[in-house]
């Protein structure tokens, strides 16, 4: 049984179809690819995933529940969170403060207890501080953790908002774009940071990405779109030697500017 789901998913907005009558899966500890030229919906679908838009037709399952209509901190709380192909750091706060904050999504206490400072209250506020400085140990950021998030390079900063996800203990990972912006051996370095992710977190991924050489040496699995369309899904291997996807995007040089 698929963890997600969407079947026959469609957004239009006026006259303009983005998304039309798509349909894709990912199993628990995949990491699964989503491609495709410039314009062809793949962040359209994120949205769509993460109840940023509502779409105009079809169903998104999570678990075996239809998602469709949860607002997205409903979504955030049932374990899929994503990224941003632009980097969204809280970018005046430490690297320390900016996992704490995502981190407070989880916290079981009410207003009561914040204000008043019970025992509730302080216990999980610990376990807060524990594990945002657990997580930027993971992520080889802990030595950094009082530095304002803006100074740091620019394959940290993508770091650390990997990082700020993974407080909220996804089930499910969306990533946009993370290599955007990167060179070749921050490339490198982002397939096995992760693969890592993957492995420590027990976390599922889809990915959406420009970088070829990202793409297809860390997906299981991949689906191209092409103008809303699903153009084909496959292994990396198959969609390489795709004619298809070939003349209508592997064949192309291709920019780092998401649709």
């Amino acid at each position: 049984m698929a963890l997600f789901e969407v079947k026959k998913l469609t957004i239009k907005f006026g006259g303009l179809t983005a998304v039309d009558n798509v349909d894709l899966k990912v199993d628990k500890g995949e990491i699964v690819g989503l491609i495709g030229p410039n314009g062809a919906g793949k962040t359209t679908v994120f949205n769509l995933v993460t109840g940023v838009y509502t779409p105009t037709a079809g169903q998104i399952f999570f678990r075996d529940r239809n998602i469709v209509g949860l607002k997205p901190n409903q979504i955030a709380k049932l374990g899929i969170v994503r990224t941003f192909q632009n980097i969204r750091l809280f970018k005046q706060l430490t690297v320390y403060e900016n996992v704490r904050t995502a981190g407070h999504l989880r916290v079981p206490y009410g207003l009561a207890d914040a204000f008043l400072h019970t025992a509730r209250y302080e216990e999980c506020e610990k376990k807060c501080h524990e594990d945002a400085l657990d997580l930027l140990a993971m992520v080889g950021l802990l030595d950094r953790k009082d530095e304002v998030s803006s100074s740091l390079p620019y394959g940290l900063q993508r770091r650390l908002e990997i990082a700020r996800a993974l407080a909220l203990r996804p089930s499910l990972l969306l990533l946009d774009e993370p290599a955007a912006g990167m060179n070749p051996q921050e490339c490198v370095q982002l397939i096995e940071f992760i693969r890592n992710v993957r492995a420590t977190f027990d976390t599922t991924i889809l990915i959406i990405e420009h970088h070829m050489d990202v793409i297809m040496n860390i997906c299981e699995r991949m689906y191209v779109l092409n103008f809303g369309k699903l153009l084909a899904e496959g292994t990396p291997e198959e969609i390489q030697n795709d004619a298809r996807v070939i003349e209508a995007y592997l064949g192309e040089a291709q920019a780092d500017v998401e649709d």
